[in-house]
């Protein structure tokens, strides 16, 4: 039976980076471990934004990539129980869209929280389940796999706005912010006043994250 970290072996997540998650790092955290890095752009945006950075993956394609492009990156299966560096030693950590690909999240989470220095922050983003799009799915009895988004088919674990709280509270962070970043749907006048619907958009998810929000956001500190 193929285990779950054969599936990334040579997997390769492209993106642009969530600029939403990077711009809540704290200036004062400069040394930030950017773990389950994808193709490298979250390293990219901090390295922009004058943090040091580096990437963790159990992706061998990521990490070879990400190198490439001339970032610091470690092959590492982050289900082990063995940590890649001596405790202490970041200053902040990042989960973008990683902990709802492992099995059980809330031990990596902890674990991982000992390679904090005190005071360390911890900036985490969850795809979320229940968004307005997912629930109408949901309701009219689809529930099917897909090869990215909310339903990727490597999902191990799904979060809600009040489950990915407690996942992070649970494993004794202190929630500083918690929030949604997504869309509301506007049909046609979003090619007509864009400008409006990109506020409709903040509105909605800031005041129905659970329902608006594609993203849950969290950042928080030991």
């Amino acid at each position: 039976m193929t285990e779950y970290k054969d599936v990334y072996v040579e997997r390769l997540y492209e993106n642009q980076g969530f600029p939403a998650l990077v711009d809540l790092v704290l200036p004062e955290h400069h040394r930030i471990l950017d773990v389950g890095c994808g193709n490298g752009a979250n390293i990219y945006l901090l390295l922009q934004r004058g943090h040091e950075s580096i990437g963790l993956t159990l992706s061998e394609a990521e990490a070879r990539l990400v190198t490439e492009r001339g970032f610091e990156c470690m092959n590492w299966d982050m289900m082990s129980e063995q940590l890649p560096f001596e405790e202490q030693t970041f200053d902040a950590l990042l989960f973008s869209h990683v902990l709802e690909h492992l099995p059980w999240p809330e031990e990596v989470l902890k674990r991982y929280l000992k390679l904090l220095r005190p005071g360390g922050g911890v900036y985490i983003a969850l795809p979320n389940v229940l968004h307005l799009v997912q629930r109408w799915q949901f309701l009219g009895g689809n529930f099917k796999y897909t090869e990215t988004g909310t339903m990727d088919r490597t999902h191990l674990r799904f979060f809600d706005f009040a489950s990915a709280r407690q996942l992070a509270e649970s494993c004794g962070i202190t929630v500083v912010q918690h929030f949604g970043v997504g869309q509301c749907p506007t049909g046609p006048l979003r090619e007509i006043t864009p400008g409006l619907s990109r506020r409709i958009d903040e509105w909605t998810s800031r005041y129905w994250p659970s329902v608006f929000g594609v993203h849950i956001v969290i950042s928080g500190r030991l």
